[in-house]
């Protein structure tokens, strides 16, 4: 028989942690997605449109793939050989990839690493060992751009990320130019100019792909008037929709990179499993390289390969063997996936902005560009410029919907006053916290804060619409249209 003390304790705990645990372990969580997550231990009826995931292939691969795993077997719990990536997954990767990335990609170009994330920060270890790159080198990355980058180069690689402002065609307008780069090229003294470059094709959080045209002038300049290397991050390559004018274009297919020999060696590649195919807790990214210094040093050439650290594990090498193995009509079924993926994609998205649409709420996109899993929300004129610095906020009663259950086990959300939580975006201004909690509070639903992501100015959100399925995207955002639709009214404000 369980006592009254006993239930009481059991009712306090969240996902195996007190309410108070989950609020310390939130005040520790450095990444902004990373404490969505967290908080959601506390009210799971939150519907996070933050985190850039992606279920829409789920129920295929399930189908397909996961249902017909076969059982682990002893070489399944040994170590991989090499760790970056046995040469039968690295070929199956290289034939995934060769119609994005180039008919020429060869396996000897695949490196395998624990997520894009960790793929980054081998590189980035890999070109401070070549001498590339020195300690707190700058590194120029167009903003707005996803925060992770911070952590992948900043933390351990000791590298500094330098904000590109997308000054020429206008802040609100969000389209680089070669002239952005220069002007932020050029402003660092000639003694402390970057020595690396990092773009993001299809961009997070635009979803837009860069136009082959300018592609071409940024890698021309950067590879011949500079000694920079260029890391590309391609990870949404194939979340394209069928409406999209603009083709994707890999830095393997550009003029500038084939035709200027020694590109061959400074431009990098970084794609994943996370996004297109929606594997993101399985954690396999790849570094594709055609610098022989960067594969002796990802090889191990002068020690253990750096993705000794953030490997590729056993576990992620069958599963994802398995998905490049299976066969649909004679045919790889992970390039017919990645070919269904793009009407799935596109019903995805026009089932969103129509939504968004009716509640009018605002987004930066124009058509035939292409959105990747995003919307870009401008929620500018909802921002309350006089909203007051929060220190804390006192015990937020989220309300509720659905049959879901909040952090005290009883059914009800805590009591405001309970608990007392730390702001979740320090790094932001008061009235982009503000607003972001007003729609935590009243539509019940978590975007990511556009100054997580360096946007120059507050107001802007990013929706992810392949969380969920269209269903529920559909009716969080109506929630969201509600609460702003009130908020603009001057209700609780």
């Amino acid at each position: 028989m369980v006592s009254h003390s006993q239930d009481d304790t059991a009712r306090q705990r969240v996902a195996g942690r007190t309410p108070a645990e989950v609020i310390a372990l939130l005040a520790r969580t450095a990444d902004p997605e990373q404490r969505l997550a967290v908080q959601q231990q506390l009210y799971p009826d939150l519907v996070n449109l933050a985190t850039a995931e992606n279920v829409l292939l789920y129920s295929r691969m399930n189908e397909k793939v996961f249902s017909r795993l076969r059982r682990i077997e002893v070489q399944d719990i040994r170590y991989p050989v090499p760790i970056y990536g046995t040469q039968p997954m690295r070929e199956d990767i290289a034939e995934l990839l060769r119609p994005r990335f180039g008919a020429d990609l060869d396996s000897e170009d695949v490196f395998c690493a624990a997520g894009v994330s960790g793929a980054l920060e081998c590189l980035a270890f890999a070109l401070k060992k070549t001498g590339a790159v020195a300690t707190h080198d700058p590194v120029l990355i167009p903003a707005p751009f996803w925060q992770g980058f911070k952590w992948c180069f900043e933390q351990r690689p000791e590298l500094t990320c330098v904000p590109v402002r997308l000054e020429t065609k206008g802040l609100e307008n969000f389209e680089l130019t070669l002239e952005d780069i220069q002007r932020a090229y050029y402003s660092a003294p000639q003694a402390q100019r970057p020595k690396l470059l990092v773009l993001t094709n299809p961009h997070n959080p635009l979803g837009v792909n860069y136009d082959k045209g300018l592609l071409e002038k940024i890698y021309t300049w950067a590879l011949t008037a500079t000694d920079m290397h260029i890391i590309s991050d391609e990870m949404y390559a194939h979340s394209q929709i069928e409406t999209s004018r603009l083709p994707f274009v890999s830095a393997f297919a550009l003029d500038a990179y084939r035709d200027i020999p020694a590109a061959r060696e400074r431009v990098h590649v970084v794609w994943g499993f996370a996004k297109d195919f929606g594997l993101s807790g399985f954690k396999a990214g790849v570094i594709l390289t055609r610098s022989p210094e960067v594969k002796d040093v990802l090889a191990g050439k002068y020690g253990e390969p750096f993705s000794w650290f953030s490997p590729f594990n056993s576990l992620s090498n069958l599963v994802i063997g398995s998905l490049l193995e299976t066969l649909d009509t004679d045919r790889s079924f992970a390039l017919e996936l990645m070919d269904d993926y793009r009407g799935v994609l596109t019903d995805a998205f026009h089932s969103a902005r129509q939504a968004l649409d009716d509640n009018h709420i605002p987004y930066v996109f124009h058509d035939g560009q292409n959105p990747a899993q995003f919307f870009w929300l401008d929620l500018r004129q909802y921002l309350d410029p006089q909203a007051p610095e929060i220190p804390y906020e006192q015990g937020p009663h989220f309300p509720r919907h659905g049959n879901g259950h909040h952090a005290n086990g009883n059914g009800s959300a805590p009591k405001p006053g309970d608990l007392r939580l730390p702001v979740l975006f320090s790094e932001i201004s008061s009235p982009e916290e503000n607003l972001s909690r007003y729609i935590q509070e009243h539509a019940h639903v978590q975007l990511l804060p556009g100054q997580t992501l360096s946007a120059p100015t507050p107001g802007y959100f990013r929706l992810c619409y392949t969380a969920f399925d269209k269903d529920k995207i559909h009716d969080a955002i109506n929630r969201i249209g509600l609460a702003l639709k009130s908020r603009h009214a001057g209700d609780d404000r």
